[in-house]
């Protein structure tokens, strides 16, 4: 199975700037709706924080898969909820 890898699955990567991903500059827009210093130093501290989170290994995508997996718990199955309930 080791073989089975295609590289064209990485065709097409998440576009990062700073490596931060791209749809996260649009936080920006906030700051066009409402053009102030104190929304402006919100929008750069909130990419900021991203930025941090990204360095440490913990994109968006990765924090929002966490948090539904405590949110979902620990046993997964593929057996629907009334088999589940009337068979098991």
């Amino acid at each position: 199975m080791s073989g089975d890898y295609h590289p064209g699955r990485d065709a097409s990567p998440p576009v990062n700037i700073f490596g931060i991903p791209a749809l996260a500059w649009l936080i920006f827009a906030l700051w066009f709706k409402w053009p102030s210093t104190n929304m402006f130093l919100f929008c750069t501290g909130l990419i900021l924080f991203y930025a941090v989170l990204a360095h440490f290994g913990f994109t968006v995508t990765v924090l929002s898969q966490r948090i539904f997996h405590l949110l979902r718990g620990r046993r997964l199955t593929g057996r629907p909820w009334w088999y589940r309930k009337f068979f098991e």
